[in-house]
């Protein structure tokens, strides 16, 4: 059956969104008119001329200001829009304006940019935010942002944003966490694309070129109504950057060094325009030798063991990632193309896949040599977003995706008993296809009131390979279909409500592994998981709310009923996950689990001050994880099990910032970030949960030279972070620690030089995040980065 009684009894929460559905399309019935467009010219508080983009939100359009300032938007019907003011250098503005019949005239002024913390939520545009982002908390990310980050890949430069953190393993693989939910419950959408990975294992690493982000929107909180079920916890939205608007021929050189690893990176990137076409290029090159820690020693089952010259031996690696994109913009049609490559080549801790002892520790060769054990990882993506206009205010949007992901783990033979002789070392083998094609038709049905219909398909093909098994063969389907209204109420209040239904069908192969008794076979199997065919459905929606308070203080405030399908991944399991160091064990019986959150989310903003407070709250039906059981593996060297289990829970928890300004380019800043969370089935907590978190920050910036063409620019960070001692049954605590991080960057025109330090204390400390965390290493130490933007104008 596709809906149970439980389901049923869930979705009476639809009720409410079909009423607040029909109350907001009867409240505003009025015909359309054509209006004169806006003019206005942009400047700045420093004296120079910014070359600003203008971006209107519905439907998006975008204009260039010419080389006094000045723009113009023509032909918008009367309403409300939102327009978006972005400049290199500068703070990215959001104004609401009022559109009427006649001519207007808007002029804006910027301010310098402090790119170490985005505090800039923008409301309304289609190309860098969600629909949802209305109601809900969204952080709004620019590549200037991502230049500044001393990090080594993507995951890990969001860290500084209030509510993010990281899953680390070691120094080159990271997965992102909102608010203490990562792996199937947060989506990673690159072009309007849902990223398809192994996203399960904690020791599986986000496949983006960190070289290669544009613009990131990042929604905070319940965004599945909009992007699919697995964004209960919130969306992280990749997009491409803006296109200039002249014909030209471009290319970038960036450099870069880090100490802790000895990397070394380059990446090239290319960039022509020629009339309606846009075409853009990059390839990167990363190669990092073992990483150093501020320890001379680990304590392993007991056993202490040296760390030789600070370095943790193999984990060392290459990547060689490559993109292209090639987009048609015509006056009713624009198409683009886009296909890239990742490949990651990183050798694997001695202590992540068998025993450490003092001497596999050592180090045998170069520093930058990858031996036994080591992951290769390819995620190669096929993305075409189309969008179609229809009329001068509604349009269609089609994106298609094509995904290949695999990921290949090596390491010497070893059969647990369960195979022949074996000649490869290919250990595990994870091959994975993914089709999907999500459409969305977004219409202005009146003058306060916007909608968009939206339709969701996904399938994925996984198959396996190796001398060890986790995942079987799977096929799955996914499909949804959504409905979502934004209304402008009156001047100060807007309303958004939505709906949407799943279903899903997933179809899991039996897998049986053969047994071998001294390399002869017993004619015996190990049924590893029966053949597993399950449908599951399910309803949900959400209500919002954003009202204008006062001319300085917004609040945003949403309800939402989320739900997430168990993953084939969950459902079926059951082999030795050696990046986890324990044997994990899937459930065939797990059920849907259901949330329903509230988030609410207030700004106060001053010439020269602002605050954001941030608190969330959800009741979550069935919540899936995984614990430790009392039974152990008969694997040798596997441990006890790890199984999925699913209870009721509760997360809570919030974030505030505050800014400051004591003067023109002088920033100061203060992030606070809490989760706390409870399995109502076992009275504790679940298991990583990240600990009470802030971080302070100050920013000096300055323009130098009479054209005020060059900028320097100085910050320092200062984060402390409590010890976790709310753990799960048999989850270690983790002390807390304080890491000084600073930078100073010197810029002209678009050549730019950084110098930064992070940990610069080398300060020896535990991430709780970390699964390096559980055989007790600890995390990198200092890191000197050293990087280098030339850009190279060809016409």
């Amino acid at each position: 059956m596709l809906f149970s009684e439980r389901d049923i009894f869930h979705s009476s929460f639809l009720s409410v969104v079909l009423v607040s559905m029909f109350l907001i399309l009867g409240s505003n019935a009025f015909g359309q008119h054509t209006g004169n467009g806006i003019s206005g010219k942009i400047s700045s508080v420093s004296g120079a001329i910014p070359a600003a983009i203008i971006e209107i939100n519905h439907p998006p359009f975008q204009v260039i200001t010419d080389s006094s300032g000045y723009y113009q938007i023509p032909h918008l019907l009367p309403g409300k829009y939102s327009l978006i003011i972005y400049a290199e250098g500068f703070v990215t503005q959001v104004h609401e304006i009022d559109v009427v019949e006649s001519h207007q005239t808007y002029n804006f002024l910027l301010t310098l940019q402090h790119t170490q913390l985005s505090t800039v939520s923008v409301v309304g545009s289609a190309k860098i935010e969600s629909p949802q982002a209305t109601t809900l908390q969204e952080i709004q990310l620019d590549r200037e942002y991502f230049e500044k980050q001393n990090a080594i890949n993507f995951s890990q430069s969001l860290e500084k944003n209030p509510g993010l953190s990281t899953i680390n393993t070691g120094v080159g693989i990271g997965k992102p966490v909102i608010r203490g939910m990562s792996f199937n419950r947060i989506l990673i959408n690159d072009r309007g694309i849902k990223q398809e990975g192994q996203q399960w294992g904690a020791d599986h690493g986000l496949e983006i070129d960190p070289f290669n982000v544009d613009e990131v929107s990042i929604v905070k909180g319940p965004a599945s109504l909009i992007y699919g079920a697995d964004g209960m916890g919130g969306v992280i939205n990749l997009l491409p950057g803006t296109r200039p608007k002249n014909d030209t021929l471009f290319s970038t050189i960036t450099s870069a060094y880090q100490s802790v690893n000895d990397l070394y990176a380059t990446s090239i990137s290319t960039e022509a325009k020629r009339g309606k076409w846009h075409i853009s290029g990059r390839f990167t090159h990363q190669n990092f030798g073992n990483y150093r820690v501020p320890a001379e020693n680990f304590t392993y089952a007991g056993f202490v063991l040296p760390i030789f010259d600070n370095r943790l031996t193999n984990t060392a690696g290459r990547e060689h990632h490559f993109s292209t994109q090639a987009t048609y913009v015509g006056k009713t049609f624009e198409s683009s193309l886009t296909v890239s490559q990742f490949q990651q080549n990183a050798g694997l801790f001695v202590g992540a896949v068998g025993i450490p002892n003092s001497n596999n520790l050592r180090h045998f060769g170069e520093q930058r040599n990858v031996a036994l054990p080591n992951q290769n990882n390819r995620h190669l993506k096929v993305i075409s977003n189309n969008t179609i206009r229809i009329s001068e205010s509604d349009y269609l949007e089609i994106d298609l995706g094509f995904q290949r992901n695999e990921r290949e783990e090596n390491s010497l033979p070893h059969t647990h008993g369960y195979g022949p002789e074996i000649t490869s070392n290919l250990a595990l083998g994870l091959y994975l296809n993914t089709i999907t094609a999500n459409i969305r038709y977004h219409k202005q049905i009146n003058t306060a009131t916007k909608s968009i219909l939206g339709v969701q398909i996904q399938s994925m093909s996984n198959q396996f390979d190796g001398f060890e098994f986790l995942v079987p063969e799977f096929t799955s389907h996914q499909s949804g279909a959504f409905y979502f209204i934004e209304n402008q109420t009156t001047q100060q209040l807007a309303l958004t409500v939505g709906a949407r239904i799943d279903a899903a069908q997933h179809r899991i192969t039996q897998h049986e592994q053969p047994i071998y008794r001294n390399r002869v076979f017993t004619g015996e199997y190990d049924l590893r998981n029966p053949d597993i065919f399950r449908e599951m459905g399910n309803i949900s929606g959400s209500v919002g709310a954003r009202y204008e308070w006062t001319a300085n203080t917004t609040i945003k405030a949403n309800l939402g009923s989320s739900f997430r399908m168990p993953t084939p991944t969950e459902l079926s399991m059951n082999g030795v996950h050696h990046g986890n160091f324990r044997h994990e064990v899937g459930n065939a019986n797990l059920t849907p689990e259901r949330g329903y959150q509230i988030d609410v989310n207030i700004v106060h903003k001053r010439n020269r001050w602002s605050f954001t407070v941030s608190p969330f709250w959800g009741y979550y039906d069935d919540f899936i994880y995984l614990a430790p059981s009392v039974r152990f593996s008969p694997l040798p060297g596997a441990g006890a099990f790890w199984e999925y289990k699913q209870h009721h829970a509760i997360f809570t928890g919030g974030e505030a910032l505050a800014t400051l300004e004591l003067w023109d380019g002088m920033l100061l800043t203060a992030g606070f970030e809490y989760v706390w969370n409870l399995n109502l089935e076992t009275g504790l907590p679940l298991p990583l949960t990240p600990p009470l978190s802030t971080l302070l920050q100050a920013e000096y910036q300055f323009f130098t030279g009479r054209s005020k063409k060059t900028r320097l620019s100085f910050f320092i960070d200062y984060r402390i972070a409590a010890a976790q001692n709310r753990t799960d049954r048999n989850e270690r605590t983790t002390p807390g620690y304080q890491l000084l991080d600073a930078g100073v960057q010197w810029r002209y025109h678009h050549l730019k030089l950084q110098l930064s330090g992070a940990n610069l204390a080398n300060t020896n400390y535990f991430n709780h995040l970390s699964r390096y965390r559980l055989i007790n290493l600890p995390e990198p130490g200092r890191n000197v980065s050293l990087r280098l933007i030339v850009p190279i104008g060809i016409l």
